[in-house]
């Protein structure tokens, strides 16, 4: 209520679109906004909540549902410990997700079979990645940029280019 007031007490008319256009984006928006200033996590909660309509509560229970995937390779996840006696990383752990068809770090077969997905078509893929953190030493207060290579980060199914050939989309 007050912004309109505002708006008509400009002694100038707004000549450009892109500050007309934000005013009626900005009176749209606080049109029903409440007497009492809101704090940003009640406007918040408001703007993310819509109310359905009783002929649409199936589809708004769909809309609103998360989306869950699933993995189609088998993996196991393992949480490394990256902090030393003498080193102190940010953060202090990675991640590992390694297939089960390949070799542990220590060498153990997890299983000595090719795994495969999606009915024996398609291959699950190990993926390695550089891991970026920070590093210093025990005692010092200067952290310093270190990269840990070829960590095992993912298991994808994956098009077996060498069975079938290339895909072309």
């Amino acid at each position: 209520m007050m912004l309109s007031a505002l708006v008509h007490t400009y002694p100038y008319k707004r000549s450009s679109g892109f500050e007309r256009l934000r005013d009626r984006i900005h009176r749209k928006r606080h049109r029903h906004q409440k007497p009492s200033v809101m704090n940003e996590t009640d406007e918040l909660y408001e703007m993310s909540m819509t109310v359905p309509k009783a002929d649409e509560d199936d589809d708004f229970a769909f809309r609103n549902r998360r989306e869950k995937n699933e993995e189609l390779c088998q993996n196991q996840r393992k949480i490394v410990e990256l902090n030393t006696q003498s080193h102190e990383f940010d953060p202090p752990f990675v991640v590992e997700v390694r297939c089960l068809n390949t070799l542990s770090s220590n060498g153990n077969v997890f299983s000595g079979q090719e795994q495969t997905c999606f009915k024996g078509m398609l291959r699950c893929v190990q993926q390695y990645a550089d891991v970026h953190v920070s590093r210093r030493s025990v005692g010092s207060i200067h952290w310093h940029p270190y990269t840990i290579s070829d960590v095992p980060v993912s298991c994808q199914c994956m098009w077996p280019v060498d069975r079938y050939g290339h895909q072309e989309f």
